[in-house]
């Protein structure tokens, strides 16, 4: 029986011994993690803790923005070219000689064509006209903006065709169609070039045409320019170059101050149908790369001519020039002209790829040359991009709408290549081999 009473009073007293053994752990484990948590025990110093911190990895410039710049040779609207976009309505639609061209001018972020005649209307018994005055229907600007050109030269030997009525209205109906546009004014207070931003790479651009030769002032297409319309044409003469470079000097000097990066120069110049670039070109070409001009673009020979780089006097700069990009479209058939090898029927798409940094550094990195051939149909005229291997591409292309078309095209390749090829990989070999700021950074810290 005893026994059986200290058992009892064991029993009872186990839970409470328990419970405060609980209670004291409890309140240990919640001191010792507010020790932790603070870092010091009262009377004590703070217990060091150990704190991991990363370093910023600095950052070198980036590429932030990429703009491919295209251009494109002669719009040159023959009549039978007109009378290939007449409607039964009377009415004109160029859509069609643009079908196959438009995927490679849509690829570009901002396209430039020359628009080789002018827009006088048929008001007071004027009438359409082709060679050797040309008059065109306002609609071929509907279908250069739908195609997706953005900027028109409209400075060139056949800009006063129409008179000084035709210089005005040729303007005027460029700007209300929303084309960016140079080489002629509407006053002598206008600018004589352009300022484009695109995709926050700014691009100055020029454009003069040659002058025919006149003793009394300017002509051009053989045709004495009024004084009052003169000085709304940006034009030179072979003779007086001087004052030429005078003008050219003043707008890259301008172009520079209001934030281009790269200057580009439209030309008008050359001798038709020559597929080399004559002494006037080489030199001129050379004055501009001297005066630091990025890029040249060239027309008006009617034919494609090289493509080459230029190298200043003192070798620090160097200028992409191609000196004619050709016909973008017109009659000029073989059949029809002295020249019987096909050359005028052949164009360029010439593209420029520029790129910015982020430490503002702009660089011209690579070109590319797209040759291009007019196909003529049933009166129906294709501008069409061509590629080395054309075989599988013919029917998308439209080249077997005629029983010729497919190898006709393959020869204007050749022909194209033959002149460009060489010059675009000298400029692209050059190119790549300039250093850019991101890999100079990495190589810097490497």
């Amino acid at each position: 029986m005893p026994s059986n009473k200290r058992n009892n009073k064991i029993s009872k007293t186990l839970p409470t011994v328990f419970l405060a053994v609980f209670c004291a752990i409890l309140v240990c484990t919640v001191a010792f993690s507010f020790i932790l948590s603070t870092g010091k025990i009262e009377g004590t110093s703070p217990v060091p803790t150990a704190v991991t911190t990363t370093e910023p990895v600095p950052q070198g410039p980036s590429k932030i923005s990429t703009v491919t710049l295209g251009s494109a040779g002669d719009v040159l609207l023959h009549i039978p070219v007109l009378n290939g976009s007449k409607k039964s309505d009377g009415t004109y639609n160029f859509d069609k000689i643009f079908t196959y061209a438009s995927s490679q001018i849509k690829d570009c972020d901002y396209f430039v064509a020359n628009l080789e005649t002018t827009l006088a209307g048929t008001e007071n018994g004027r009438k359409y006209s082709g060679f050797p005055c040309f008059n065109s229907p306002d609609a071929i600007l509907d279908s250069l903006k739908k195609a997706g050109v953005d900027c028109l030269l409209t400075a060139n030997n056949h800009t006063y065709d129409t008179g000084a009525h035709g210089v005005k209205r040729t303007l005027e109906k460029v700007k209300e169609k929303g084309f960016d546009s140079v080489g002629t004014r509407r006053a002598e207070t206008d600018k004589k070039y352009i300022v484009k931003d695109i995709k926050g790479i700014k691009l100055g651009i020029a454009c003069y045409t040659y002058e025919t030769e006149y003793e009394k002032g300017k002509a051009l297409n053989g045709i004495p320019v009024g004084k009052e319309t003169a000085p709304l044409i940006n034009s030179f003469d072979y003779a007086d170059m001087t004052k030429f470079y005078e003008e050219i000097g003043a707008d890259l000097t301008n172009m520079v101050k209001e934030g281009a990066e790269i200057t580009v120069v439209y030309l008008h110049w050359g001798n038709e149908y020559q597929l080399t670039p004559d002494s006037h070109q080489k030199e001129i070409a050379q004055k501009l790369c001297e005066m630091g001009v990025d890029v040249i673009i060239g027309g008006h020979p009617h034919v494609v001519q090289p493509v080459d780089l230029i190298t200043s006097a003192d070798g620090t700069h160097k200028t992409v020039c191609v000196y004619s990009v050709g016909n973008m479209v017109s009659n000029q058939r073989r059949n029809l002209m002295g020249l019987k090898t096909g050359h005028t029927e052949d164009g360029l798409i010439f593209k420029v790829t520029l790129s910015k940094y982020s430490d503002g550094t702009v660089l011209v990195e690579k070109v590319k040359s797209v040759p291009t051939w007019v196909h003529l149909y049933s009166g129906t005229y294709n501008v069409v991009p061509l590629t080395k291997n054309l075989d599988g591409k013919a029917a998308d292309l439209g080249l077997t709408k005629s029983s010729t078309g497919l190898s006709l095209a393959k020869g204007s390749y050749e022909r194209t290549m033959e002149l460009v090829k060489e010059g675009t990989s000298k400029c692209n070999k050059y190119l790549s081999s300039v250093p850019k700021p991101d890999e100079v950074y990495e190589s810097s810290v490497g």
